[in-house]
């Protein structure tokens, strides 16, 4: 589906599962935040076409291609425009949900107002149920598991809620940590059985992580899974922290 900027006119490519009349999204040209909306199809009807003059004549019926030649065209238009669709989707999803490792840190030279409100928003999210398994996988051996919940404790919605997960020896050394966005949860058939390709696509849906993971209501809750494949042996401890949590786009214009 194709969006146009209400402030810069600049049009580009929304995925049908992402479009929700009276969502908001920001423009990747001029960053301004805008709502969607459902433009009006209005069809003519009988009543609405001028009447025909009694000398009337109706014109020859133009020639047509065969069908078979239209058809080829329709499919290769159909074609070229699902790539197009597919990779302004693509580029709209990187712009609206950052995966967490390509964010940049919002903490490291952002000034003092910046810093207080991103610390703000990670100190609203709780984590909840938090506990550490190991899994055997058919393809990956075996895999530790850190699994939890991530609730809103501020009294505003909240977006894209992210955690890193660290493993630490005896001697409370980091030896390996990673990073994940909240909203897909994981059975244990799918730890078991899916592949590492399968279970990084799993943990990276779109279609997850937009049902989970946005507008979490105040006291609403969303799932968080990381995986570690082929954990060091000498884990003896974990620690899971926020890194990210953002307002509502809806809730931070009405404010």
């Amino acid at each position: 589906m194709l969006v146009t900027c209400s402030r810069c006119d600049t049009t580009f490519s929304l995925p049908d599962e992402l479009f929700k009349p009276g969502r908001k999204v920001r423009c990747s040209n001029c960053r301004y935040v805008f709502p969607l909306y459902v433009q009006p199809v209005v069809q003519a009807g009988p009543a609405d076409l001028p009447p025909l003059s009694a000398d009337a004549r109706p014109e020859p019926a133009p020639r047509v291609r065969s069908r078979k030649a239209m058809s080829a065209i329709l499919s290769l238009a159909a074609a070229v425009l699902l790539v197009l669709l597919g990779y302004g989707g693509y580029l709209l999803y990187g712009v609206l949900f950052p995966a967490p490792g390509n964010a940049p840190d919002q903490t490291a030279s952002a000034p003092d107002g910046a810093r207080a409100d991103y610390e703000r928003r990670i100190k609203s999210i709780a984590l909840e149920d938090i506990r550490q398994f190991h899994v055997d996988n058919a393809s990956a051996g075996r895999m530790l598991v850190i699994q939890g919940m991530a609730a809103n404790r501020s009294d505003v919605n909240k977006d894209y809620i992210a955690v890193e997960a660290s493993l630490l020896n005896a001697d409370n050394k980091v030896l390996s940590k990673a990073e994940q966005l909240c909203g897909v949860p994981l059975t244990l058939f799918q730890l078991q059985t899916l592949g590492p390709t399968e279970l990084k696509e799993a943990l990276n849906s779109r279609v997850a992580i937009l049902t989970n993971n946005t507008d979490v209501p105040p006291g609403g809750k969303t799932p968080f899974v990381v995986i570690f494949p082929s954990p060091p042996k000498d884990v003896r401890t974990f620690e899971v922290r926020v890194i990210e949590a953002r307002d509502s786009p809806a809730r931070r214009q009405d404010g």
